[in-house]
């Protein structure tokens, strides 16, 4: 078993590639060109990490590991270009939604947990860890929607946010643990409660106003699956 910086190397590296692969398959399902899956995976897959870089004042992550990540989201928006020149037409919605609502869960699991160690490591107390965790696991999936014109789904009852910060606190809470169980108990928890949500349709309540006469309703993720 490596050690645990090894280890939470290579989650972010899996995160990036998760998150990559959920932009480019959202950029797909609406129709962009090379171009706008490539900026979608990019921004999905550093959003998060570097909006929490910045408020923890140091330098994002990707600029560090330039090329690397640079790779990771090249290899990602081709792999999907590909699969969707090849794959039926009849059958791109299903693998897609599948592929965007898997892709997308394992990004926010470890990007919330890599997020929050980072910020225990550089100081912070618990409260400070878990917003910049969930910040970390949810910023990336916030631009990715609404750059594709998606309403974004933290603000529409998804069980989203929630998730990443259910993570975080398992995270934070199991810390005097060995090392391996708050990275563990974080992902798990994270994955769990997303992954269930989707499957069982768990939602959170919503404050739903009637719409003007003629007023289009706004777009949910949901509806763009």
């Amino acid at each position: 078993m490596p050690d645990l910086s090894t280890a939470l190397l290579i989650l972010t590296f899996v995160g990036l590639a998760a998150f990559a692969l959920s932009g480019a398959v959202a950029g797909a399902r609406v129709g962009m060109d090379w171009l706008g899956l490539s900026t979608l995976a990019a921004v999905t897959a550093i959003g998060g990490g570097t909006l929490r870089d910045l408020l923890m004042t140091r330098t994002p992550g990707w600029l560090i590991d330039f090329w690397p990540t640079v790779i990771v989201i090249a290899m990602s928006v081709i792999s999907v270009w590909i699969v969707a020149r090849l794959a039926p037409v009849s059958g791109q919605r299903s693998w897609m939604v599948h592929v965007f609502s898997a892709t997308d869960a394992v990004g926010l699991a470890t990007f919330t947990v890599v997020g929050t160690d980072l910020a225990i490591k550089a100081g912070f107390t618990a409260g400070p860890a878990v917003v910049l965790g969930v910040i970390s696991g949810i910023g990336g999936g916030v631009i990715r929607d609404v750059i594709a014109g998606r309403r974004v789904a933290i603000f529409t009852g998804e069980v989203y946010a929630l998730a990443a910060a259910a993570g975080a606190i398992a995270f934070v809470i199991t810390q005097p643990m060995p090392q391996w169980v708050p990275v563990v108990l974080g992902l798990t928890v994270t994955l769990t409660i997303r992954l269930g949500a989707i499957a069982l349709g768990w939602r959170v309540p919503t404050l739903a106003l009637p719409q003007e006469p003629g007023e289009k309703p706004v777009r949910t993720t949901e509806d763009s699956s």
